[in-house]
């Protein structure tokens, strides 16, 4: 008997779903005897006096220790016991060592962590670190090989299920590689270039400017008044500095908000994983107190608040990469041509070992006075491309993050900024004197020539980085005039700032709406609350969905799909919510009328790249063009000379994407339009390192679970044009609201849980709070912590 082809599907779902359940149980049987100790005493050696580890009903632990000292060595101590898995990983990631235990599959990975030279630029790090910083990585890597080490300690069951050896001995240096890797993964620039060059050649610069990045005039800038600096109190330093980008962060002066102090609200946007990208924790430790989110495989917080200053973070997407084409010396591989002379390069051979294989893979590692030749590890690169990056030079942004834990005013806060030479940042500042600020930190070239927006020649040496824009010049403000500042990776400065910060910011359709909810909520005598920032953060109004809307309704037909779509797009308020029919016939038309107005003329590969797919994992998962297509649309829309589309042809460009849409609707859910909710096809999947082929993703991964929003939302969900319509992009991982009146009212949540363990409680408990939108207490004082106490840990 045969079945029909959907029977067919549906059985090898079902079996490889039960398949899954019961690995799933088999894993977590297995991982019970791996949990780590929570209760008690535990002796070890290396701690200046004792250290208390209470945790609470989350798991967050509160490290109360009598020295900083101690302080990060038991922060490495409890890295260690949720994260071990996570961190090897990073650390072999980092390395460039995954292919020793995952085989060929892992290769390109490898090959672009040793040509990008994050070991080599972090022993350099290391060595130009303060004393402060290499005493934090060495108690840190003691805390981590304490638990390792230690009797009750078992490989994680993740690596153990592959057959990984048991992890090596954290070092100092570890902690180095893994933030130069994050450093590299949060630097922009280069990789718009590479889409604009193959533009270029597909259909011509004037045609190809039409899609260029480039931002609504109504959506509002960082600084719209340019940079302010206003002191406030008798008791702030008068000589505290010079006049003068994924994720959202706002901040609002006391006399706006209705909280003890200046309010910051942040939500930090990354790919989902599992597990969390971020963990929690509190540090007391001789003048160290601080909480907030950290990276397992570093020390200190990396947002949240001392007891002096509270800070959060967007990138800038400030352009501090440029790509060069070489001309290499036809016999000899090794010298190539600058400025009419032929230079040797420097070369370095990297032997990787893979798992499978009895000699190791060869690499060498090229090297100009621009940096790396990437083109070998890039598909559909032609020519020998170097790398010039902010990201790949020596800096010393680690001793920047212990300043700022440690910062007491925003001198001390400018002082760290000034050492985050990268990755390009914005960081919102605010205090408990009420003081509120932003700096752009991280360093951005200052060209000699061209403005870094196409791969340069590198033999002429026309396009070089003639230094970098002078720190103190670079936007800041401080207690501007109009009372709260707004950062969410739109453009930062107007065209009177002397500079050329780059233009591959984020739209600000984000900053757009995050503005327009503050000036409402603060209307009158109204002032902004935790509250209204909680609403916020979970806010799902798409303004350039209604923008677009208003020029579809222009278009006139009696086509039925078309007539159906724009039935259910007249009545919708651009509420983005996962129960919404219109929200998901807006997002399938959407990116139909970007697919049938690119891919004619580009192809599908050039499509998804200019609609900001990246072509390698680690190199460039996107580009610089993502999340432009929507306001591309509507400058096509308006324009009546558009190359890509003419007037006569909108009316067929536009029916055409409604007959697909609806096609794909009726398709993925159903004849019925009442079916086609947004959360059905937009979910949240966290996905685990491991997960990299079925059926492992369904035995490691969560998800997809239905959410709202997209990427212009506050609440940014964002989707793979390759893999639409799932959150596979990234979406805020973390979020937090400060007062700084009263530390204890601050809220805090990260997903989808603390512990990076399968069988503990922690692994996801996160998760629908994180849905909901709630946030938990930030716990802070002592009574506070007692309150919530859950589980009690000595150290001695």
């Amino acid at each position: 008997m045969k079945f029909p082809h959907e029977c067919l599907d549906f059985s090898k779902k079902l079996a490889t779903g039960l398949l899954s359940d019961l690995v799933k149980g088999g894993i977590r049987l297995l991982d019970r005897t791996r949990q780590p100790v929570l209760d008690g005493t535990f002796k070890t050696t290396g701690l200046d006096g004792p250290v208390e580890i209470i945790r609470d009903r989350f798991a967050v632990p509160h490290i109360y220790a009598s020295s900083v000292r101690d302080a990060f060595f038991a922060q490495g101590f409890v890295h260690a016991q949720d994260r071990m898995c996570q961190m090897e990983l990073y650390r072999r990631f980092g390395h460039g060592r995954l292919s020793e235990i995952f085989g060929a599959a892992a290769l390109p990975l490898d090959k672009a962590a040793r040509v990008l030279g994050f070991r080599q630029t972090a022993l350099i790090d290391l060595e130009n670190s303060s004393e402060e910083l290499k005493a934090a990585l060495e108690a840190y890597s003691d805390g981590v090989n304490c638990w390792r080490t230690n009797s009750n300690y078992k490989t994680p069951v993740e690596l153990a299920l592959v057959g990984a050896p048991r992890p090596q001995a954290w070092s100092p240096l570890d902690c180095m590689v893994f933030a130069r890797m994050m450093i590299w993964q949060l630097c922009r620039g280069w990789a718009s270039e590479i889409v604009r060059a193959r533009l270029y050649e597909a259909v011509g610069a004037e045609k190809a400017a039409e899609l260029e990045i480039g931002d609504n005039s109504a959506n509002p800038l960082h600084l719209p008044d340019g940079i302010e600096v206003s002191r406030l109190g008798p008791n702030l330093l008068e000589n505290s500095g010079p006049r003068g980008m994924g994720s959202n962060s706002w901040v609002v002066t006391p006399k706006l908000a209705n909280a003890d102090g200046a309010i910051l609200s942040n939500d930090m946007h990354l790919p989902l994983m599992l597990p969390s990208f971020w963990y929690q924790l509190h540090l007391i430790g001789g003048h160290l107190n601080v909480a907030g989110v950290s990276l397992p495989g570093l020390p200190m917080v990396m947002g949240g608040h001392n007891s002096h200053i509270a800070w959060g973070m967007t990138l800038a997407h400030t352009d501090a990469e440029d790509t060069y084409i070489e001309k290499f010396h036809p016999e000899n591989p090794s010298r190539y041509e600058f400025r009419g002379e032929w230079k040797s390069a420097d070369v370095r051979r990297e032997n990787i070992k893979v798992r499978g294989r009895r000699k190791p893979e060869v690499v060498d590692v090229i090297t100009t006075i621009h940096g790396p030749v990437i083109s070998e590890i890039l598909p559909g690169v032609n020519h020998r491309l170097t790398l010039r990056s902010t990201a790949l030079d020596p800096a010393k942004a680690a001793d920047g993050w212990l300043r700022l834990n440690l910062a007491q005013n925003w001198d001390q806060f400018v002082e760290s900024m000034a050492l985050i030479e990268s990755p390009p940042l914005n960081v919102t500042y605010a205090d408990i004197r009420g003081n509120i600020g932003y700096w752009c930190a991280g360093k951005v070239p200052i060209r000699a020539a061209g403005d870094g927006m196409l791969p340069a020649a590198g033999w002429t040496g026309d396009a070089e980085w003639n230094g970098y824009i002078p720190f103190e010049e670079m936007p800041h403000a401080l207690n501007p005039a109009k009372g709260f500042i707004v950062s969410c990776n739109q453009p930062i400065v107007g065209p009177d700032y002397p500079y050329w910060t780059g233009g591959v910011f984020m739209n600000g359709a984000r900053a757009r709406r995050v503005t327009q909810f503050i000036k409402e909520a603060t209307k009158g005598r109204n002032r902004m609350s935790l509250e209204d920032c909680r609403t916020l953060q979970g806010d799902v109004l798409c303004l350039p969905a209604l923008d677009l809307i208003k020029r579809l309704q222009k278009i006139k037909s009696e086509d039925p799909d078309f007539l159906m779509v724009m039935q259910f797009l007249n009545k919708w308020d651009g509420q983005l919510h996962a129960n919404s029919v219109a929200a998901c016939i807006y997002e399938v038309l959407r990116f139909n009328l970007v697919k049938g107005l690119l891919e004619p003329s580009l192809g599908p590969e050039l499509t998804l790249q200019v609609m900001g797919e990246g072509d390698h994992p680690l190199i460039n998962q996107t580009n610089e063009f993502y999340g432009h297509d929507t306001a591309t649309l509507i400058r096509i829309l308006d324009n009546p000379k558009s190359q890509w589309v003419s007037d006569d042809g909108k009316t067929f460009w536009v029916v055409s994407a409604a007959r697909t849409a609806a096609s794909y609707l009726k398709q993925e859910l159903g004849e019925a339009p009442e079916l086609w909710e947004w959360g059905r096809i937009h979910g949240a999947v966290f996905s685990h390192a491991m997960s990299v082929q079925p059926p492992i993703d369904a035995i490691f991964n969560i998800g997809p679970l239905p959410i709202g929003g997209d990427s212009d939302t506050s609440n940014q969900t964002a989707m793979m044009p390759k893999t639409p319509y799932q959150t596979t992009a990234w979406a805020a991982t973390f979020r937090q609201i400060i007062d700084t009146g009263d530390w204890s009212k601050c809220m805090i949540i990260h997903a989808p849980g603390q512990s990076g363990q399968p069988a503990s409680p922690h692994y996801d408990d996160y998760l629908q709070m994180w849905l909901k939108g709630e946030l938990n207490p930030m716990l802070w004082t002592r009574e506070q912590v007692e309150s919530h106490a859950a589980h009690r840990l000595h150290l001695k």
